[in-house]
């Protein structure tokens, strides 16, 4: 007997081969993904952290204070391995013809500091003996294309100061360089990090300087008492904590991982479901083809558990061939994928592991998918009575309901339209698992399209509705005249000038680092977007912040805050409204009240360029600007919108695969609902076409059927597929991006589209399957 079956076993998926492949290569997909993707998450995990050990980066960032008295402070912890203090400061740099916004680290010259080292890649390290000598972070340095030798030039305040590169490193602070959590995503030419001797950097930083306690844990004491950790060190003077997690590249590159995680593991789950569904379908429409085989097996004795066995193989077999194959590709791929990523983040370390678990993992969803599909028919077909089942074809469908008998009454409809209908409840099984199959790729296509679609309608609205300035030019504050000057630019339609200042916002014991930006009242450089929708102005006392600073620091409007700058002034404001931008959480104020609260002055000018000027003279405009008396920096929004870009490129390339990919899973699942289809039907249809009804009527039927049933699912797809875009979209959403679902009519209807085509496409295997038809041979089996 057990011979007996493992012959029609080979036989069963010789003579369906197709449809079981369509099974096993959904399957496939659904393992390679989760294996390139959950293996590659973690492989860039565990490259981050061994970076992150390797330079001995700080867990824990204090700023402001006495540094001597928060070190203090830090030593007496449980746990600590180590302590260093540091200055920090954002002061303008000359690199070539470049003017931008740059930032110096202070570093002990001669030996690398306990916390937060960094790896020279060339050149050598800071010397005692030369002051001037300074270490580039390696992304300023590809950019502008520096080597050890060359010179730039930083402006301390009041002068223009010469500093020769000693080196290119590697810093753990920088793997994304991120001035902040606020501007995460600068242009690569409006930002350069330089590490110098500590007295250098006290000297080129200024005014604006700030002092940092860096304090690294041992791995036991790491990540426990965090809160207790942060208090003590604030009753040491500092004004604010940020653990690692919060520093601005690390939680810059865990938002892209951390979607990319949810992304990796979404999505492998809908093509396994899809696989499942179609095994159930494939397995289904066997036992009922074969009821007469199943009540032989058991009118001769076979156990009812060996017959559940024969038809469950069907399903585990196409699962796990398909899993083993995943396995093998998602093994492959995973490497690619991890090496790509860490070398267009230039990542100092990759880490490269095959884990055990995860490739068991994907053997088990495989086996899975199989069981899911297979269980129920297997079951059924145990069940059947020998009598009942050797009825043969009068079993598998009901008699006609109230439903199939309004249709059949219904004579102004068509034939085609009638027999249509008529299938959709006879067999619903089949309609249903064709309606599932359409709701499963809608949403594998929806969540792909939406991210898309609401990344493209973020970047508009950051880059067209909130910041309307085409540049922001930083000024030597000793300067004068420099508006006029700028306002006579060819070009340049419109001057505005902005007070910009790195502040701590503070509140029941919480504190935030962001910007505080000046205003005038009535600005047309940057639109304020409200929580509900709408557009609000500056408020003349008080100032309006990112909602997200709201949670962050447990306040609501009309509650006070304290806003500390770097000079260490500490003042009181009112927060007279939250926000809804998409990048980044500010804070923002008229020019008269940024200056109450921090005593600067006007630092910068942001402008407008005439909307038909074009691309080259706007780069000529930024040429003669850079050269103006009193510009230390220029900033090109545009620039800015490139690097969103580049950052999102992985995302890009991930959804768009997505895309496609639903299309096919679309079109598999139809396929092989399609097909099993004709083969359950072969009798009916061979009568047809025995009768005389052409080829070309047939296939209307069948499509007519498909498609409805496709039609019949396609709303509440809609709904699942704008659910998991939303889903998809709150993994990315932080502090430091919000995003709102955008999911037009036009793209809705372009998903629904493609869904009708890819059952389109079924149609044509099905026809042909129908042509092929042996009408003597099924005309003989039926009449046995």
């Amino acid at each position: 007997m057990h011979r007996i079956l493992l012959t029609k076993t080979r036989r069963d998926l010789r003579r369906r081969l197709p449809q079981f492949a369509a099974v096993a290569v959904t399957v496939m997909v659904g393992v390679v993904l989760f294996i390139s993707s959950y293996e590659a998450y973690q492989n860039l995990r565990a490259s981050y952290d061994r970076t992150y050990a390797r330079l001995h980066f700080a867990d824990v960032t204090a700023t402001g204070g006495d540094p001597r008295q928060v070190a203090a402070a830090a030593r007496h912890m449980s746990g600590v391995s180590a302590v260093s203090s540091r200055t920090q400061g954002d002061l303008p740099l000359r690199i070539g013809g470049d003017k931008l916004l740059g930032r110096v680290v202070g570093l002990p010259a001669g030996a690398q500091p306990a916390v937060d080292r960094v790896d020279v890649t060339s050149g050598r390290y800071l010397d005692p003996g030369d002051p001037t000598g300074v270490l580039v972070e390696s992304h300023a340095a590809k950019t502008f294309a520096l080597s050890p030798g060359d010179r730039l030039r930083a402006f301390d305040g009041s002068a223009w100061r010469t500093v020769t590169v000693r080196g290119i490193v590697d810093s753990a602070e920088y793997l994304w360089p991120a001035r902040s959590r606020q501007d995460s995503l600068d242009d690569p030419h409006s930002f350069a990090v330089i590490f110098a001797p500590e007295a250098t950097a006290r000297s080129l930083a200024g005014p604006g300087a700030t002092s940092q306690t860096l304090v690294r844990f041992t791995d036991d004491a790491r990540g426990s008492a965090t809160t207790k950790r942060a208090a003590d060190l604030r009753k040491a003077g500092a004004v604010d904590v940020t653990p690692r997690s919060e520093q601005a590249s690390v939680a810059t590159l865990k938002e892209d991982l951390t979607g990319f995680q949810q992304l990796g593991l979404t999505f492998p789950l809908l093509f396994l479901a899809a696989a499942a569904v179609a095994a159930y379908v494939l397995i289904t429409r066997l036992v009922l083809s074969e009821r007469k085989v199943i009540a032989t097996f058991l009118a001769a004795g076979a156990p009812r558990r060996l017959v559940v066995r024969h038809y469950l193989s069907h399903g585990t077999l196409a699962g796990t061939a398909g899993a083993v194959a995943g396995l093998v590709l998602g093994t492959l791929s995973t490497d690619a994928v991890t090496r790509a990523y860490t070398s267009a983040l230039k990542v100092p370390d990759t880490v490269i592991e095959h884990r055990w678990p995860v490739a068991v993992a994907g053997l088990v969803f495989g086996l899975l998918v199989g069981l899911a599909g297979g269980i129920a028919p297997a079951l059924a077909a145990s069940r059947e009575a020998p009598a009942e089942a050797m009825r043969g074809d009068g079993g598998t469908l009901k008699p006609p309901g109230p439903w199939s008998r309004t249709v059949a009454r219904a004579h102004g409809l068509p034939v085609v339209a009638r027999l249509t209908l008529r299938e959709l409840t006879r067999s619903r099984r089949r309609t249903l698992a064709t309606m599932t199959g359409t709701v499963l790729s809608l949403v594998l296509v929806l969540a792909s399209v939406g991210m898309i679609t609401s990344m493209r309608s973020l970047v508009s609205v950051q880059y067209g509705t909130v910041q309307q300035e085409d540049a922001t030019i930083t000024a030597d504050i000793h300067a004068s005249g420099l508006e006029s000057s700028l306002r006579k630019v060819p070009g340049v339609a419109r001057v505005e000038p902005v007070t910009t200042v790195a502040v701590i916002v503070s509140a029941h014991g919480r504190s935030y680092g962001t910007s505080l930006t000046g205003y005038r009242q009535d600005t047309v450089m940057h639109g304020f977007l409200t929580p509900g929708g709408g557009t609000t102005n500056l408020p003349a006392r008080g100032v309006l912040a990112g909602r997200a600073i709201a949670s962050r620091l447990d306040v609501r409007v009309g509650d006070t805050v304290t806003v500390a700058s770097p000079g260490g002034v500490s003042r009181q404001a009112r927060l007279a409204g939250l926000l809804d931008e998409p990048i980044g959480t500010s804070v923002y104020a008229t020019d008269a009240t940024t200056h109450a609260l921090t005593g600067a002055g006007v630092n910068s000018y942001q402008l407008r360029f005439d909307r038909s000027l074009p691309e080259h003279a706007r780069d000529d405009a930024r040429a003669t600007i850079s050269t103006m008396h009193g510009v230390v920096a220029y900033t090109d929004a545009k620039a800015l919108q490139s690097q969103f870009d580049k950052y999102l490129g992985l995302f890009w390339l991930f959804a768009g695969a997505m895309l496609v990919l639903g299309a096919i899973l679309a079109l598999t699942v139809i396929y092989v609902t399609m097909t099993v289809n004709v083969a359950e039907r072969t009798g009916e249809l061979a009568t047809l076409r025995a009768a005389g009804v052409p080829l070309r009527r047939i296939a209307g039927i069948l499509a007519t059927e498909n498609l409805t049933a496709t039609l019949l699912a396609v709303p509440v797809g809609l709904v699942a597929g704008a659910a998991a875009a939303w889903e998809a979209l709150e993994s990315f959403s932080s502090d430091m991006f919000h995003m709102e679902l955008t999911l037009d009519w036009g793209t809705l209807a372009s998903a629904v589209v493609a869904v009708l085509a890819a059952s389109l496409l079924s149609q044509i295997p099905a026809i042909r399957m129908v042509r092929g038809l042996d009408i003597a041979r099924v005309v003989r089996e039926r009449a046995q």
